[in-house]
């Protein structure tokens, strides 16, 4: 892990270094900015917060077992930070083994965890369609093949929630065999309605993370509107979903320097927008380090102490 951190915060400071060389009077106004306005950093930041408490209410109705929203948001902050400082998003991992931990079988953690990726994707991609829409830039066929993958996935899942294997395949696969029936149940037990209620808390949790760019643009006088900086947000979080370098270093700033850029901004100053919004939200990652290992403590404590109520496996 500490290979990883050390690694993703090398990327990060090379990163912020390029932008300096190729917009160092950008970032020295966003910087002034945002000293002159603490402010509006602070809202800015309580806003990327509030996207959190809202995911944490979105993943409760995903899960058959009552879990405290507080104890959601406490989980999902620890998997912000795992997910930059451990490898293979670890943080989604970890997700899964706390919430068997606090007494949600196995099979159901594993579904509420992929099911609240899947649903806050679909949140993800209609922000994005709206708000593209009403940035008015056109260009719909960037989008359109994002939109795809996540509608396959979601038939996939519709499918192994409706198909009945032969009998004999659970005795052939073993263990593996049990634990995809277990998820088809989840699966089946998760209604219509909790889904629509887990999208109705995911897509607006989009608009609030958008509050970081809006404030960096300010900064650096790109002069977007609304709609351009959740546009922006939204496809560089996308794009950077796909696992390509640690921490998304690259991927998150290519993907918000080619919207900006098709809305019109500068090359230089829409990499430095990109650089500067990523380094905010690397350094809220690191800040969310408390949670994951009060998650941490809690998991050994109950491993020294096991629950009566445990997960049968």
């Amino acid at each position: 892990m500490r290979a990883r951190l050390a690694l993703v915060s090398g990327g990060m400071a090379v990163l912020l270094v390029l932008a300096l060389v190729l917009a160092p009077v950008d970032l020295r106004l966003a910087a002034s900015y945002a000293t002159g306005h603490p402010l509006e950093v602070a809202l800015a930041l309580l806003a990327y917060t509030g996207a959190f408490v809202l995911r944490a209410a979105s993943w409760r109705p995903l899960i058959g077992a009552r879990v405290p929203p507080g104890k959601l948001f406490t989980l999902l902050m620890g998997a912000l930070f795992l997910n930059h400082a451990a490898p293979a998003k670890a943080g989604d991992l970890a997700r899964m083994y706390a919430l068997s931990r606090w007494g949600t079988p196995a099979a159901e953690a594993v579904t509420s965890v992929v099911l609240s990726r899947l649903v806050d994707l679909n949140g993800l991609l209609a922000v994005l369609v709206a708000s593209w829409a009403l940035a008015g830039s056109g260009g719909w066929g960037e989008i359109s093949l994002p939109i795809l993958a996540v509608a396959g996935v979601a038939i996939s899942l519709s499918l192994l929630a409706r198909l009945r294997p032969p009998a004999f395949s659970g005795v052939r696969l073993g263990i593996v065999g049990r634990y995809v029936g277990r998820a088809r149940e989840a699966l089946r037990e998760t209604t219509r309605a909790n889904l629509l209620r887990s999208f109705a808390f995911a897509a607006p949790a989009w608009v609030l993370e958008a509050g970081i760019l809006l404030v960096v643009g300010r900064g650096l006088g790109l002069g977007l509107s609304p709609a351009e900086v959740v546009a922006a947000t939204c496809f560089a979080v996308l794009v950077a979903a796909v696992p390509l370098a640690p921490g998304s270093l690259g991927t998150y700033e290519a993907g918000m320097v080619a919207v900006l850029l098709v809305f019109g901004v500068p090359a230089e100053s829409a990499f430095a927008a990109a650089v500067a919004t990523h380094a905010v939200k690397f350094l809220y990652a690191l800040a969310a380090a408390p949670f994951a290992l009060v998650e941490g403590l809690a998991a050994v404590r109950k491993e020294r102490k096991p629950d009566e109520a445990g997960v049968e496996v």
